[in-house]
């Protein structure tokens, strides 16, 4: 078990949302997509692979369903193209659970 799984688990008692999104923002590139679908809502994979140094469109895709399955990003499809909105509502439970750990900020 991963060091932040455990202390979600301690804290919890069980594994919650907050375990999706804390997983899904472990990574750097998950967090730096996350960063350009917060600042601009319905870029495609295409522009976010774009903005990604080094990232295919395969790898950037691979990063959104990780962060649509911890229910950070929505995507819709338009055509062939596929928009990436966050949902903020994800963020949540983290925010909540710094609150309540009296984190700063």
């Amino acid at each position: 078990m991963v060091l932040c799984d455990l202390l979600v688990t301690l804290y919890w008692g069980r594994m919650t949302d907050l375990d999706d999104v804390l997983r899904a923002l472990a990574d750097p590139t998950r967090r730096e997509l996350l960063r350009a679908v917060m600042r601009q809502p319905g870029l495609s994979t295409a522009q976010l692979a774009g903005r990604t140094a080094g990232m295919t469109r395969w790898g950037v895709m691979k990063h959104l369903a990780v962060l649509r399955n911890a229910g950070l990003v929505q995507t819709m499809a338009e055509g062939r193209h596929r928009r990436h909105f966050p949902e903020q509502a994800a963020l949540r439970p983290l925010r909540q659970w710094l609150d309540e750990v009296g984190a700063p900020g």
